[in-house]
């Protein structure tokens, strides 16, 4: 959805439920299109927008000074940031801020098991150009619902699942892999020993282990 210049961010406000779905760091050679009309090389917002009328489902994405604007003009705290890179402390460690600007709110806790596999998540998302009011982001939410809570066998098994299906024979470590030419990845982000043990330890609807695609 075309969203250039804030008139028309404005409007857009107007006539469409927006909401903040996402805010990714892009790995080097990846480039966005914006729907404010540049090409996005770093950081990115993801919109959905349901238009009031009819209830009609639209998709925006936008670099970050229309993602500021949109952001004030709902008055929407900013989205944490995945950043998959090792690099600038400050923006690896930035703490979420109200759209004023004055850092108040706290890091969120999360349980680890929750964590490595929201990032598991959000992997897929950058990689796989996921969009809106698709299970992968239906899943993000799930997840960050109950972030500080251990998550169920089946949500580490449906994202298993997701890997296997769409990975095309892939596991997602290798995926990851795929980008570490001319990409500093950290550790921490693709670490995902938790999922793995637990997946192993798991069966399926016939008694037999389950191959682990973390």
């Amino acid at each position: 959805m075309n969203c250039r210049g804030h008139e028309t961010r404005q409007r857009i406000v107007r006539d469409y439920e927006v909401k903040p779905e996402a805010h990714i760091k892009l790995l080097a050679n990846q480039q966005k299109h914006s729907d404010a009309g540049a090409t996005i090389e770093d950081e990115y917002y993801v919109f959905s927008a349901k238009r009031k009328t009819d209830g009609k489902k639209e998709v925006i994405q936008c670099g970050m000074v229309a993602a500021r604007d949109f952001l004030e003009l709902i008055n929407h705290k900013r989205l944490p940031l995945f950043n998959p890179l090792v690099g600038d402390s400050h923006v690896n460690n930035r703490q979420e801020y109200d759209n004023r600007g004055s850092g108040n709110l706290q890091p969120e806790k999360w349980n680890e098991t929750a964590k490595q596999l929201y990032n598991a998540i959000m992997w897929l998302i950058l990689l796989w150009d996921a969009k809106p009011d698709t299970p992968l982001f239906n899943f993000k939410d799930e997840v960050c619902k109950y972030k500080n809570r251990e998550p169920f066998d089946n949500k580490i098994k449906r994202a298993n699942t997701a890997i296997k299906n769409g990975g095309k024979g892939k596991t997602l470590t290798e995926m990851i892999n795929g980008h570490r030419a001319g990409n500093d990845i950290r550790d921490g982000i693709c670490n995902f020993d938790i999922l793995k043990n637990k997946i192993r330890d798991m069966k399926d609807q016939q008694g037999n282990t389950i191959e682990s695609y973390f």
